[in-house]
């Protein structure tokens, strides 16, 4: 089986040259600052604004929906047809992975209601005194012993799963992703059979995924991006998260570039060379966060970036084999035989949308950082002195604006 292809952007499709798009795409960063920096005097983004939609009723029929729909891609992975038929890869690399970000901007940490093994776990009863099914923890911390461990195991199963996504030599064959599935399940409903319901809510990959995402949504009833300001600082293990997020959609922009492709013909050993730049390029990333964008703790204004460039990266992917997936699901069942999705998007399109969500979540990235600066800064300090503090941020998200702009048109 082939792999899922994605990203058709490339420098020819832009309707405007490659090195504009770059010099906008700094100026936007700096515009953002400046405006920031003059409109923006106080810290305006409080968590404590936050309130939730009273209606409920929704929550146990789609539950129950994700759960017997998540039965059903597992058994197929694992007993359906080991071809391109079977609409497992989809569903995992396209559906989730990628369909899951603009459903939490929408809704909100919407897998926090779906997630199947939430479901299980209350279903099955394996902490008979955990909470009711009808309430939705919000994760704030699982415990003394767990706060630490809890966002590095997030961190560790997003690169597992980053890795099997680009790198793994059998990534598309239904029986690995079926086999990934059962044993992910089993690993995560053991933990939290040990440490409570709210183990999901900080080592559950996806659902921490879901949760970061959902920050950026109108739906939590609160101020537009005040869910930036929740958890801040955020600490190691929310950066070694978003590092690996965000590190790993470069390094597939990356290994799509035909220099990669040329130096991995050359020396052999694709999987070995795969997984090392994986892990360098979330490593470098996670240095970025961590030590180059100076004295203040930027983490979370980096998942506007992050949510921006996955939208960017897997566009194509999520507007073609998105649909081609489902289509494959109701084939399964007799209905639509015959039929193909050969529905492509203009690249002319794509490619503007794709430079409007990179320069966008650098721009609320920017407003973030800024606002964030402003509620760190003790009583008393000067605004000059807090602004020259965030220079380094500017100076961080102008490189890694012009290396996403870079990585995603050039090829």
């Amino acid at each position: 089986m082939t792999v899922l292809a994605h990203g058709v952007g490339q420098s020819t499709d832009l309707p405007l040259p490659l090195d504009l798009v770059l010099q906008a795409g700094a100026a936007t960063v700096v515009i953002s600052f400046l405006g920031s920096a003059l409109l923006w005097r106080r810290s305006r983004l409080s968590p404590a604004t936050e309130r939730h939609p009273r209606s409920t009723w929704w929550r146990f029929p789609a539950r129950f929906v994700a759960l017997a729909a998540s039965i059903y891609i597992a058994a197929d992975a694992l007993f359906g047809p080991r071809n391109t038929s079977n609409p497992a890869a989809h569903a995992l690399y396209v559906w989730l992975w990628v369909g899951l970000i603009p459903l939490s901007v929408a809704l909100g940490p919407i897998w926090r209601v779906l997630n199947p093994l939430r479901t299980l776990y209350r279903w099955l009863r394996l902490d008979r005194a955990g909470p009711s099914a009808t309430s939705i923890p919000s994760p704030r911390r699982v415990g003394a012993g767990r706060s630490f461990a809890a966002p590095w195991a997030a961190t560790v199963a997003l690169l597992g799963f980053a890795w099997l996504e680009l790198v793994a030599p059998g990534r598309a064959d239904p029986l690995v992703i079926g086999i990934v599935l059962v044993g992910y399940a089993v690993v995560q409903l053991g933990l939290a059979a040990r440490f409570g319901e709210d183990w999901f809510g900080h080592a559950d990959a996806f659902e921490v995924y879901s949760d970061l995402a959902g920050r950026l949504s109108p739906v939590r009833w609160r101020p537009w991006l005040s869910g930036l300001a929740v958890d801040h600082p955020a600490g190691a293990g929310r950066a070694a998260f978003l590092a690996v997020w965000w590190g790993s959609t470069i390094f597939d922009s990356a290994a799509g570039s035909p220099a990669w492709a040329g130096f991995v013909q050359r020396h052999g050993h694709a999987t070995g060379l795969g997984t090392a730049g994986l892990v360098a390029v979330c490593g470098l990333v996670f240095l970025g966060v961590r030590r180059l964008a100076g004295k203040l703790d930027v983490t979370n204004s980096l998942i506007p970036i992050a949510v921006g460039y996955t939208l960017a990266h897997y566009l194509t992917l999520l507007l073609t084999e998105g649909p081609r997936g489902v289509l494959l699901l109701v084939q399964q069942w007799g209905l639509a035989e015959g039929a193909a999705w050969t529905v492509v998007p203009d690249a002319r399109v794509v490619s503007v949308l794709q430079v409007v969500l990179i320069l966008a979540g650098h721009a609320i990235g920017v407003l973030a950082a800024h606002d964030l600066a402003l509620a760190d800064a003790p009583p008393g300090r000067p605004p000059l002195a807090t602004l020259a503090d965030e220079l380094p941020v500017v100076l961080f998200m102008i490189t890694c604006t012009w290396a996403g702009l870079f990585l995603l048109f050039v090829r």
